[in-house]
């Protein structure tokens, strides 16, 4: 007989039962209790290429990226920092720190890198800018930046986190660079430059010291071809993320994404002990909606360009649902993010592979949405001393990690990082939203709450890496509503009940009946522990005839496995 797994991902007490691990509540605040009831409903089409199991690639699926802002991160050779950036690290990041924390990386259940750009900005002999160390305006494509590291500290990057069994992705900027920019090619093709830029929808004039691409030159795509390949083929790198998508046309892309794919199947290198091919994978960054994603990133079944494009939609419902979003605006229901996957499905072509995120380096970070809800008063509570941001946080780490295709972990989310007292508006404090969350990495001394966080993120991961129906399941709805965001996946014979009580005020009694899975024994047992802390003793519990009932106090969320 199968046994059913209950792994509580947040606050979950069921009848006679002390979930082992669980954060303390807070005093104060009016509870009120409601039931609910779990059962199908046929609200998602399943349609998009990761809820499809005929034919899902489960490596693509399945990526856990790690995005690292290099000039913030961590400082591995203090021979060559920049010392001056956006944000507010110490701008002492580098290549040899990401390598000093690839263990840390690994161990949380990561298994893809993405680098911010370590094209070469700027050479040693030059006066640096805040804009130099981003890395988005480069000079030379072939150069790694010598504020970063040499060459040979990149290919040691790439190789010792193969080694570890992860994906290494580049940034890569294709649609602007600095005017110093070296425009020819190792095969001698000539990057063709303009001050007239391509924007969403309009066109733009460069910034000064800037310039762009022209794409409607033939040698400008043969030149991006070649640079896209010459790192898959050089470095072993296994793909890229696309800076300003909109910048570069669908057509251009399609031809550049082949090309990154015929350097993938014909190059090979080691990782985790075996001879593989790179992935292959390239991920477009259209800050916009579903409608204009498709239209610039995804194109059409006639003429598809990028494959893959980062979900904005779906993190603006997810922040609104369970914080607030960068404009304060929110809407604290389980429909709002359903409401956005909803959209996505009928916006999307169904090669579409989104990519879900609910931070980066361009975005407030999910703690400070949290702080500012507080001042809006959208939120009750929100503070580092509040039991309220934790679960917060682990609700939206829990909606991530239930939904098929890649996901983004943004440094120093999976411990609930934030800038102190940035609970505010743009520049009230000198800081600006879209560079705020630059912060320098933490690595070690968290707090016993943040050491929680962090150890949850890190089982989800691996339970997720363990779980198909998670990573690349179909989904159906059970009963989302304002309360509850609830879904099962399902990928063959694997099946996941994911719970999530975003309310913080409202304690929900929930039932469900064994058919809700496809073995309906009423004699199935139910193990759970709690993945808020690093270890935990697990109890068994039988349903009631053959229905299943537990609690799910306010912020609790509950993930039920047939098996894992």
């Amino acid at each position: 007989m199968n046994k059913l797994y209950l792994a509580i991902m947040s606050t979950l007490l069921a009848t006679s039962l002390t979930a082992c691990g669980s954060s303390s509540s807070e005093e104060g605040g009016e509870i009120t209790v409601v039931d609910a009831t779990l059962k199908e409903a046929s609200t998602y089409k399943n349609n998009l290429f990761c809820n499809n199991p005929s034919t899902a690639v489960e490596d693509i699926c399945n990526i856990r990226m790690y995005q690292i802002m290099v000039e913030a991160f961590n400082n591995g050779d203090n021979n060559i920092n920049y010392d001056v950036g956006y944000g507010t690290s110490n701008h002492k990041g580098d290549i040899q720190g990401v390598i000093d924390q690839l263990d840390y990386i690994k161990g949380l259940g990561i298994n893809a890198i993405w680098l911010t750009p370590v094209f070469q900005s700027a050479d040693t002999s030059t006066p640096v800018t805040p804009l130099d160390a981003t890395g988005y305006f480069g000079e030379d494509y072939y150069k790694i930046d010598p504020h970063f590291g040499s060459e040979d500290t990149f290919r040691t990057l790439v190789d010792a986190a193969h080694a570890k069994g992860m994906y290494v992705f580049l940034d890569g900027v294709f649609g602007h660079f600095k005017s110093t920019i070296s425009k020819t090619s190792p095969s001698y093709i000539s990057l063709v430059s303009t001050d007239v830029c391509q924007g969403l929808g309009s066109t733009y004039t460069a910034g000064e010291g800037t310039l762009c691409a022209d794409h409607s030159q033939e040698a400008t795509l043969d030149f991006y071809k070649e640079l896209a390949a010459h790192y898959i083929t050089e470095y072993k790198i296994d793909g890229w993320r696309l800076d300003q998508a909109y910048q570069v046309p669908v057509k251009n892309w399609k031809e550049i994404r082949e090309a990154v794919e015929e350097a993938a199947k014909n190059t090979t290198y080691t990782r985790n002990g075996e001879t593989v091919h790179p992935l292959g994978y390239m991920v477009g960054e259209i800050w916009s909606g579903d409608s204009q994603i498709t239209q610039y990133g995804y194109g059409s079944d006639s003429l598809p360009g990028l494959k893959s494009n980062f979900a904005f939609n779906t993190r603006y419902g997810i922040v609104k649902a369970l914080a607030v979003e960068e404009s304060s605006a929110y809407n604290h229901k389980g429909t709002t993010i359903q409401n956005e996957l909803v959209n996505a499905e009928n916006t999307y072509p169904d090669f579409a592979v989104p990519n879900y995120f609910i931070s980066n380096h361009d975005l407030v970070r999910f703690g400070d949405l949290l702080q500012r809800g507080v001042k809006k008063k959208a939120l009750s509570s929100g503070n580092y001393d509040s039991d309220k941001y934790w679960k917060r946080y682990r609700l939206a780490h829990t909606v991530i990690a239930s939904l098929s295709g890649p996901i983004t972990i943004f440094y120093g989310d999976e411990w609930g990082q934030e800038v102190p007292n940035f609970d505010v508006q743009k520049n009230e404090m000198g800081y600006y939203d879209d560079h705020v969350a630059r912060v320098t990495g933490q690595f070690s001394g968290f707090s016993s709450d943040q050491e929680n966080l962090k150890n949850y993120v890190s089982e989800m991961l691996k339970i997720r890496n363990n779980s198909k129906a998670l990573s690349m399941g179909t989904m159906t709805d059970i009963g989302t509503d304002s309360n509850l965001f609830a879904v099962k996946k399902t990928y063959g014979d694997s099946e996941v009940i994911v719970v999530m009580n975003i309310q913080e005020d409202k304690q929900i009694n929930v039932t469900f009946e064994n058919s809700l899975f496809s073995d309906e024994s009423a004699a199935i047992s139910l193990k759970y522990m709690d993945l808020s802390k690093a270890s935990c003793s697990e109890e068994e519990v039988y349903p009631a005839g053959t229905t299943y009932s537990f609690t799910l106090e306010p912020l609790g969320a509950a993930v039920f496995f047939n098996k894992l």
